[in-house]
């Protein structure tokens, strides 16, 4: 009985090559995964759903706040926020910069409180809530900036709004 196709055995040149295209082919597969992993479902930015500024100090000419904000996760699986950094504008002009003080895992579709410890320039931030009192009118503000994921990934992010109207 002849041999058919697939007892022929190969040797020399032929098996070599027959082991270098499979070797490729193992190689594309291989890359084609890690390219799957690498670029897997993109993560949703977390969102600021709540702000509030509290003055903790004011010494002249610096003013120290603390800013409380709560964030939202809107994705399926745990975040860990590394940095936050921010910049808060008051009446267009800008008053502070903040930073966290330490990373904070936001759970799965869920909510996290995080405080910014921030630091401005006590005249600005005066003069806009002096303007706003002496007109009787709400403050606009901004709180705008960076989230650092713990994977290295950053959000920006814009939080924008009015205090209630000032009250005599």
């Amino acid at each position: 009985m002849p041999p058919s196709a697939s007892d022929t055995v190969l040797s020399g040149p032929n098996r070599r090559h027959r082991n270098a295209t499979r070797a490729l082919a193992a190689l594309v597969v291989a890359a084609a995964l890690a390219a799957c992993a690498t670029y897997g479902p993109r993560l949703a930015a977390p969102e600021i759903v709540g702000a509030n500024v509290r003055v903790v100090q004011v010494n002249l000419p610096e003013v120290r706040m603390a800013i409380d904000l709560t964030l939202s996760n809107p994705n399926a699986v745990d975040l860990v926020v590394q940095a936050f950094d921010a910049r808060i504008s008051l009446e267009g002009e800008r008053i502070a910069t903040a930073s966290l003080a330490a990373p904070v895992t936001m759970p799965a579709n869920g909510t996290a409180e995080v405080t910014l410890s921030a630091r401005g320039d006590a005249a600005a931030t005066l003069a806009g809530v002096g303007r706003a009192l002496g007109s009787a009118r709400a403050m606009r503000y901004e709180i705008a900036g960076d989230v650092t994921l713990g994977d290295g990934s950053r959000y920006p992010f814009v939080r924008r709004g009015e205090t209630s109207g000032a009250r005599p």
